[in-house]
């Protein structure tokens, strides 16, 4: 039964790229991912910094002109190994990130944001962080880097609001897991960042959250449950919402060094959206399911 449902998913996939690309259109495209995944393998063997980011710019020029070919938004380039490709639920776009890792411990990263019309924006990493990177509103220009590893699609009040959860490497003491939001500006340009996140602390424009080096953390998009209180009485409610871990210090010494925080194990929190805020809750009822 599992190797039946993989075959059918193929097929699927197969039908919808023929019908969204021509077969002319296919073969060539299989020629130029041969190519971007000769690039892409040439870089992750590299043993030393210089090299690897020689390669890297390669890699990202030839995919750059490769994207910009009209028929490639339909194109998902599966065999590039290493390389998120995330696609909105409205195909409106897709958000494409790597990174290279450095022998210091930190990581440098790359992307696109590819816009059914055509547009192609080079997501480009700050040498440095501005200062209070976590509350600004950032462009493809002055990215943050990371890589994205979920996408999800929604509206309030006919606005799209990209939600994008991401991993960000950080340096040899941590790690960061993200919550940030894509949006357009007027003349259609990428936006990271808005005041959508209610916290504790306030509203925010994205939410950062720092863990030890060797910790693991969930952060996912999932169908959980949470307790609400109506007056007297206390309901569950079941609904779609980023679940993460409760973090908490090694040691209580400790408390309030981001680096020292792993997962609690048997906590967990949330940020549900409503009425276009995507807000914090606390003590989420989260099934066995969850790893």
């Amino acid at each position: 039964m599992k190797h039946k449902s993989i075959i059918t998913g193929l097929l699927i996939s197969a039908l919808t790229l023929n019908t969204s690309l021509k077969a002319q259109d296919i073969a060539s495209f299989r020629l130029y991912e041969d190519t971007l995944s000769a690039l892409c393998n040439k870089f992750w063997k590299m043993k030393d910094d210089s090299s690897k980011l020689a390669a890297n710019t390669v890699f990202l020029r030839k995919y750059q002109s490769v994207l910009s070919l009209p028929p490639a938004f339909n194109y998902p380039f599966d065999s590039l190994s290493g390389i998120s490709k995330l696609r909105s639920d409205d195909s409106k776009l897709r958000i494409t990130t790597w990174n290279v890792p450095l022998k210091n411990g930190t990581f440098r990263y790359f992307g696109f944001v590819e816009v059914n019309d055509g547009h192609i924006f080079i997501l480009q990493e700050s040498a440095d962080r501005p200062l209070g990177w976590e509350n600004k509103i950032l462009t493809s220009e002055n990215w943050y880097g990371a890589v994205y590893y979920k996408l999800i699609s929604l509206k309030f009040n006919n606005q799209e609001y990209y939600t994008l959860l991401g991993w960000d490497g950080n340096n040899n003491n941590s790690n960061l897991k993200i919550i940030d939001i894509l949006t357009f500006d007027s003349s259609g340009i990428p936006c990271f960042g808005k005041a959508i996140f209610k916290t504790a602390e306030g509203i925010k424009n994205r939410i950062v959250i720092e863990y030890a080096e060797k910790a693991n953390i969930l952060l996912r998009y999932d169908y959980q449950s949470i307790m609400i209180q109506k007056g007297s009485r206390i309901k569950e409610k079941k609904s779609w919402m980023i679940v993460t871990d409760r973090l908490v210090p090694m040691m209580p010494t400790m408390e309030g060094i981001r680096k020292f925080y792993v997962p609690s194990g048997d906590m967990y929190d949330a940020y549900l959206f409503d009425k276009g805020f995507w807000t914090f809750v606390e003590n989420v009822a989260v099934s066995s399911t969850i790893p």
